[in-house]
C-alpha cells in the first residue's frame, strides 16, 4: 500500500496525534480504559524520565506485518528513560506521508523496515520533530485497512525466545490511518511494558469487531499485568468506547 499525499486540513504534530483513551460511562471497557490511563500516568519505574515526548512514523509503503514488527522493535530499542517518558504520554505518535530514504540526510531515523517503506523517529520533545512534520503531510488513508487473510505470525527482531504473544485487532469500519494509530498503541505499549520481547513470535489475527463479552479474561483487572488493550472512543459514535485491540502474553509487566 502506498502512502496517500492528499493535502490534509492541517499539518504538523497536532493534526495526526494519536491520543490517550477517553474512558466514559461504566462497564468493563471503561474500567479497563481507566486502568490503562492510571498505569501510563504512573509510568514504568521510579527513575527520572524525559517528559513530553512524541514519536513520528513516516509511511511510504505500508506492509502490515512489517509495520507491527517495526513498532515492537522501535519500542524495545529505546533507552529506559526515553521509553518511560514516551509511555507516560500514552505512546503519542504522529503518522506522516513521505519517503524515509529521501529524508535520511536531514532527518535520520531511529529505525526503518528492511525496504525503508516505514521509518520511526524520536521519541523527542515536540519541537524536535517540528521540522519533520512541517516538511511532510499527515498520512491520510480513509479506505478500510487491507490486512493479511487469515492468521499471521511474525517474529520480533532478536534471537528466538521460544515464546508466542497473541494479538487481535478490529478492522470493521476502521480506516487505514486509524488502524495505524490503534495497532501502534497496542504493540508499542506492550513492548514498553515487557509483554513483548526480542525474538518473540507475534501471532496476529484480525476480526471485524471485538466484542467485550468475548474477552472476559483480557478485561479482568486481575489479568492486567499480562494483557495490553487498546480502547478508544468509537469513530462512528464518540460517546461509546470500542475495543480495538487485545494482546495477551505469558509474561507479566516488567518481566524482562
Amino acid at each position: 500500500m502506498t502512502a496517500h499525499h492528499a493535502p490534509p486540513p492541517a499539518r504538523g504534530l497536532s493534526a495526526a496525534r494519536s491520543s490517550a483513551p477517553g474512558p466514559t460511562g461504566t462497564g468493563p471497557l471503561a474500567t479497563a480504559a481507566w486502568a490503562r490511563v492510571a498505569a501510563a500516568r504512573h509510568g514504568l519505574g521510579d527513575a527520572r524520565v524525559r517528559h513530553g515526548l512524541s514519536a513520528a512514523v513516516v509511511v511510504a509503503d505500508l506492509d502490515v506485518p512489517a509495520f507491527l514488527a517495526g513498532a515492537a522493535r522501535f519500542a524495545l530499542d529505546l533507552p529506559s528513560a526515553t521509553a518511560d517518558g514516551w509511555y507516560r504520554t500514552f505512546s503519542r505518535t504522529v503518522f506522516l506521508a513521505g519517503r524515509p530514504a529521501t529524508l535520511a540526510a536531514r532527518h535520520p531515523y531511529r529505525h526503518a523496515t528492511p525496504t525503508a517503506g516505514l521509518a520511526w523517529y524520536g521519541p523527542a520533545r515536540r519541537g524536535e520533530l517540528h521540522s519533520l512534520s512541517r516538511l511532510l503531510r499527515t498520512f491520510e488513508a480513509p479506505a478500510p485497512i487491507d490486512v493479511p487473510d487469515g492468521p499471521t505470525a511474525l517474529t520480533v527482531h532478536g534471537p528466538p525466545s521460544g515464546r508466542t504473544v497473541d494479538a487481535v485487532l478490529a478492522t470493521g469500519g476502521v480506516s487505514t490511518a486509524a488502524y495505524l494509530v490503534h495497532a501502534h498503541h497496542l504493540i508499542a505499549e506492550a513492548a514498553l511494558r515487557g509483554l513483548v520481547r526480542p525474538g518473540d513470535t507475534l501471532r496476529l489475527a484480525h476480526r471485524p469487531d471485538l466484542h467485550p463479552d468475548d474477552f472476559p479474561d483480557a478485561l479482568d483487572p486481575s489479568r492486567a499485568g499480562s494483557v495490553q488493550t487498546r480502547i478508544a472512543p468509537s469513530h462512528t459514535d464518540p460517546a461509546r468506547l470500542r475495543l480495538y485491540g487485545v494482546l495477551t502474553s505469558d509474561r507479566r509487566e516488567g518481566d524482562h
